[in-house]
């Protein structure tokens, strides 16, 4: 019996060995961010061939490349990052692609909720994605703060515009920053880390990742520190960013961009960005709206009005088991998708 349990053992080594060294090999096919539900993605996105398309996360260029592939004559790419690093990674990357005097494919260094300020687009867009996650090349460097896993200065910002975390966490009185740590955290131990903070900073302490690490630690449980970590970080890292404010603006102002036929393909990463989302396809999606004074209002207090849009999948599209072995960094993913019919 023990012979056997060793054997046994050694096998499944090997295994998880077999597993570490496929997805470390997949990482490096994508020396900057492993796309997530590429297939997914374009099988929605794309419905025609020569259409318009927009990418608001450029990244290291794995959705947009494969996006700029099924380009055909009259077709066009705008892909949108804040980040000069991603930019200049792609723009070295694909270098072939951009030689040519009137390019399929335009990279903008611009947050994507400035896609609607691209005039001669407008009412003509084929498909647009939104991937909210932080691309792996951020979390993986430690320059930027973004990740607790390694020690930097407080910064956190995707580009180089708007405060820092340092000065965020500088400027908030205890009360915001609790809210902030309990609503985009979700965070259990928001109350006593905020006041923790504040002790911390008042003694100019609040520099650096590993001050925040070092609050969480003497605050909270030990086994519970890891996703406190998480919680905490991505709270902090969501208000420097701006991200649910910029998310709500960028649906709300790209509707009009989109032709008949138009598709809207949003990846998620936590509930908070999934329950924006939702909530925003909802409201396109409904053929009712309020009657005005001049209405008669004996009968209904609702107007009915042609629906502009439907949802393609009601439930949101996750990552499929293989996927998930691949890149685990998917594991959190939803994919949304709408489209505009009238």
């Amino acid at each position: 019996m023990k012979k056997n349990k060793k054997i046994k053992s050694k096998g499944l080594d090997k295994g998880e060995k077999e597993l570490k060294q496929a997805q470390k090999l997949l990482v490096e096919d994508y020396d900057y961010h492993n796309p997530v539900l590429i297939k997914e993605c374009l099988e929605f996105l794309i419905t025609k061939n020569d259409g318009i398309y927009l990418d608001g996360t450029l990244g290291g260029g794995g959705h947009s490349s494969e996006i700029f592939r099924r380009l055909e004559f009259g077709g066009k790419l705008y892909s949108f990052d804040k980040d000069p690093e991603a930019i200049s990674h792609c723009k070295s990357k694909y270098s072939d692609l951009f030689a040519s005097q009137n390019p399929k494919w335009e990279i903008i260094n611009k947050c994507f909720s400035e896609a609607h300020s691209i005039k001669h687009i407008q009412g003509l867009v084929t498909g647009f994605l939104l991937d909210l996650g932080v691309s792996s090349h951020q979390i993986d460097t430690a320059n930027r703060g973004i990740s607790y896993r390694f020690d930097a200065p407080l910064d956190m910002r995707f580009g180089i515009d708007g405060i820092t975390a340092k000065e965020l966490l500088h400027s908030l009185d205890e009360n915001e920053i609790e809210k902030i740590l309990r609503i985009y955290g979700e965070e259990p131990f928001s109350k006593v880390i905020a006041r923790r903070l504040v002790e911390r900073r008042r003694a100019l302490l609040l520099n650096n990742v590993s001050d925040i690490k070092d609050i969480i630690e003497k605050t909270v449980p030990k086994h519970l520190q890891i996703k406190t970590f998480s919680r905490v970080f991505q709270a902090i890292r969501i208000s420097v960013n701006r991200e649910l404010e910029v998310l709500e603006k960028t649906l709300t102002n790209l509707m009009p961009l989109l032709e008949i036929g138009g598709r809207i393909v949003v990846i998620t990463y936590h509930s908070l960005e999934d329950r924006i989302t939702k909530n925003i396809f909802k409201e396109l999606i409904k053929n009712k709206i309020p009657a005005t004074e001049s209405e008669d209002l004996k009968f209904s207090n609702f107007i009915k009005i042609e629906p502009h849009f439907k949802l393609i999948n009601k439930e949101p599209i996750l990552p499929s088991p293989d996927e998930l072995i691949k890149n685990p960094r998917s594991r959190s993913a939803k994919l949304r998708i709408a489209e505009r019919i009238y």
